[in-house]
């Protein structure tokens, strides 16, 4: 009987490998056919399949341009540094109506993003809620790590934004990358002039995706539909432009003024090297400026009535028209009436008998008035436009006015006569430095400009060539009002704009400022000057708004000046040459 029963266990055992054998073959059989089914006769449908969910279409966006400024810290060669430049971040964001582990997601987001754990969970609770953003500016690293936890509700895209290195330095050239409506672009400053080159053109096309839904660079995508914004060079000298903005912050606090404006031109092109005003804002956090007068460039957006600081403008006239010349003499006697209106000094004194340097020297309204009498009005008027007054300078920044000039072509004598020494015309500081400029410029008014270079996605590069706007006064005029106002800069109230070493030229304007059609106690300071003669490198002009504790501009933008100017003789390493 144990023969027959082992007999029979062995049979069964043989039956069963059998069985299991067959259901191996049966099973790879099936894997083999299934395998041919999918790589043979439905390979396109899967292949089609695949690719539908790695590609599709979707708006490429082109990537905007940088702005760059010249950094001539490295002696050997120039370099750029960017102002202006666009970065990828991701923003995560949740959908609580999908959330079915609402503590995983809070533990996850506060340990990689450093968020609140709390509030996080509880937006990560809240019902039928379909949005709730946790941050803008998410890396790329945080994203992957969040998005490969897998947690249901999390999702991310990605997210454009401009960040401005320099912060408040330059932020009123540069403007802004703000919210308009549904979208974003540029506004004020260069970021709002430049707005379409630099923004490029948006596409539609297919693209390729990968596991985390963002698109990625591959072959036989149409990421390079997408035309890329211009980038822009730009004239500034990052070194320049960090030392006159520090400078004109320390004089607007020492000071106690309102506000500033700085502006330094290269003489010889017109090219701005710096451009500075203060209050300034961080274009980074531009949302959080409360007054929105706070993103205009004074510089080109404020006009004012310049005061005394025109008066070599209006000398020079005078001696172009062969009316007087440097020591052409008048006597003094404190005022001078014009259409029933009388005219004094600052002082309200008489000077006795004063050539043409010491009315420049001594700053005396009615010595200028004096050498501007004998020039026809309308002759007058003709030159304060040749020197780019009562029109926009052209320059590529957003929301440049053209300043006034009233009644100076129609009305009668006091006109010119008020105008000859800087009041009832408003100018801009960018006009003002230009115009003074032309004096350095041996009587050429040359355009100012703050872009050098456009450089295009295609390769190709449009640069920007100093151009001559006009001859205003010929190289004679220009060269004596030049040695008038270096006078002035050596022995006149002018002293402390002068260096050891070195010709610096200047002349300062103190101008009561007009509110509702008054004239007020309050003051505008402005110097200009250029230097160093024979052969000026630089031209500068320095206004401060309001200044509440010294009385003259002598005392304010002067001395402002010297520091800024002290700096660009060492800066550009000219020698000393006297």
């Amino acid at each position: 009987m144990r023969k027959i029963q082992r007999g029979t266990d062995i049979a069964v055992s043989r039956w069963r490998l059998k069985w299991l054998a067959g259901i191996v073959v049966v099973a790879f059989l099936t894997v083999i056919v299934r395998l041919f089914f999918i790589q043979v006769l439905a390979h396109e449908y899967y292949r089609d399949l695949a690719d539908a969910q790695h590609t599709g279409f979707a708006d490429i966006a082109a990537q905007r341009g940088t702005i760059y400024a010249r950094d001539h810290t490295n002696e050997l060669e120039s370099e750029l540094y960017p102002l202006a430049i666009s970065k990828t971040f991701f923003e995560i964001y949740l959908t609580p109506s999908e959330i079915t582990q609402p503590v995983n997601a809070a533990d996850l987001l506060a340990e990689v993003l450093g968020v609140d754990h709390d509030t996080i969970l509880q937006r990560a609770q809240k019902e039928n809620d379909p949005y709730e953003t946790v941050t803008s500016k998410a890396t790329d690293e945080q994203m992957r790590a969040i998005m490969d936890a897998g947690i249901e509700g999390i999702h991310s895209r990605e997210t454009v934004w401009r960040n401005y290195p320099d912060k408040e330095i330059g932020s009123h050239i540069i403007g802004f990358f703000g919210v308009e409506g549904s979208g974003r672009v540029g506004k004020y400053g260069l970021e709002g002039y430049w707005q379409s080159e630099l923004a490029g053109t948006d596409e539609e096309g297919m693209v390729m995706r990968d596991g985390l839904g963002q698109i990625i660079p591959s072959v036989g995508s149409d990421l390079g539909l997408a035309e890329d914004g211009a980038d822009l060079v730009l004239t500034i000298d990052r070194t320049i432009q960090y030392e006159v903005c520090l400078q004109l912050q320390a004089g607007v606090e020492r000071f106690a003024a309102d506000s500033g404006t700085t502006v330094v031109l290269e003489t010889d092109t017109g090219a701005i090297l710096a451009m500075c005003s203060y209050p300034s804002f961080d274009p980074n956090e531009y949302g959080e400026v409360k007054d929105v007068n706070y993103f205009n460039n004074s510089a080109v957006f404020e006009a004012y009535e310049p005061g005394s600081v025109f008066k070599p403008l209006s000398m020079a006239v005078a001696i172009d028209q062969g009316l007087v010349s440097p020591s052409t003499t008048y006597e003094d006697i404190g005022e001078v009436t014009i259409d029933d209106r009388t005219i004094k000094n600052f002082d309200e004194k008489a000077h006795g008998v004063k050539t043409m340097t010491e009315v420049l020297q001594e700053s005396l309204n009615t010595g200028i008035v004096f050498a501007t009498r004998q020039v026809p009005n309308r002759k007058f008027f003709d030159y304060v436009r040749a020197f780019g007054f009562g029109e926009k300078t052209g320059v590529q920044l957003s929301q440049e006015v053209a300043g006034i000039l009233g009644k100076l072509d129609s009305g009668g004598d006091i006109y010119k006569a008020t105008a000859s020494y800087g009041q009832g015309i408003t100018v801009t500081p960018l006009q003002m430095v230009a115009a003074i400029n032309s004096l350095a410029n041996g009587g050429i008014l040359m355009q100012p400009y703050i872009v050098d270079e456009v450089r295009h996605s295609d390769g190709t590069v449009e640069r920007t060539e100093p151009r001559q706007l006009r001859r205003v006064v010929s190289a004679e005029t220009a060269d004596t009002v030049s040695a008038m106002m270096i006078r002035v800069a050596e022995e006149g109230y002018d002293r402390k704009a002068s260096i050891p070493g070195y010709y610096i030229a200047g002349k300062t304007g103190t101008a009561q400022i007009v509110e509702n059609g008054e004239y007020t106690s309050k003051t505008n300071h402005t110097f200009v000057g250029f230097g160093p003669g024979p052969d000026p490198r630089f031209t500068v002009l320095v206004k401060l708004t309001n200044v509440k504790n010294v009385g003259f501009a002598s005392d304010s933008t002067t001395p402002i000046f010297n520091k800024i100017a002290t700096f660009l003789v060492q800066y550009f390493k000219i020698p000393p040459n006297r």
